[in-house]
């Protein structure tokens, strides 16, 4: 059963896509006070997108612009669940934002606005039009397991991404104007399954791309 959590825009895509593969899976959303509790029956953990981090847990602070969007009780709530699937042991793969706090629980940093400090734009080109671009994988790598090509097109919908990564990670892609696209660990054969990709598997409009397929197929397979 793999427990994937609740993100405030766009979920039923999330659901749509696990359907599709025939995935059991469970909601797990911050707002149910006894949600943790039910985390025993799960051998997966997605974490899902959704809003920023809030910037004073990975060290950084907020602007008056962006005061109170954040949403702390959710990233308490998550950092447990990811907690206690770490310590024991189960399979974790990270979308968008759930990449992002895959980093910020081993001490990585985030680029808080990815426009203003790096100058490129990896936001959606419209509510109704995805962005796509190309990444590269790195050699030797988990993800280049997973998906068996060196690079090709993912979507793009965020404004934050990996900065510094966290302690035991390396990146495993990027995109060609040097955004981190994907963090696991430094040694992906000797501990168990974790992956942060910074794209949305779930939002391509063929399943059939090896970036959407094969990462689903795979974390189903290490959680059975």
């Amino acid at each position: 059963m793999i427990g994937i959590t609740k993100c405030e825009k766009d979920f039923d895509k999330y659901l749509i896509w696990l359907d599709f593969f025939n995935a059991r899976y469970c909601v797990f959303d911050y707002k149910d006070e006894n949600a943790l509790n039910k985390f025993d029956v799960c051998t997966g953990l997605i974490l899902s997108g959704g809003v920023d981090i809030y910037p004073e847990i990975y060290n950084d602070w907020d602007t008056v612009d962006d005061a109170g969007k954040f949403i702390p009780e959710r990233d308490g709530f998550e950092l447990n669940l990811l907690s206690i699937a770490v310590s024991k042991g189960i399979p974790i793969l990270g979308i968008c934002r759930g990449c992002q706090l895959i980093n910020v629980y081993f001490r990585g940093s985030l680029i808080y606005d990815i426009e203003t400090i790096r100058k490129v734009n990896h936001r959606k080109i419209s509510s109704e039009q995805q962005r796509l671009h190309d990444i590269t994988l790195t050699p030797d790598s988990l993800l280049m397991d997973i998906v068996k090509i060196s690079n090709g097109f993912v979507t793009s919908s965020h404004h934050q991404a990996v900065d510094r990564p966290g302690e035991g990670l390396i990146i495993s892609a990027k995109a060609q104007d040097g955004i981190i696209e994907a963090i696991e660990y430094s040694d992906f054969s000797k501990k168990h399954f974790l992956l942060g990709i910074q794209w949305h598997p779930e939002r391509f409009e063929n399943y059939d791309s090896e970036f959407s397929k094969n990462i689903i197929k795979r974390f189903i397979s290490e959680t059975n």
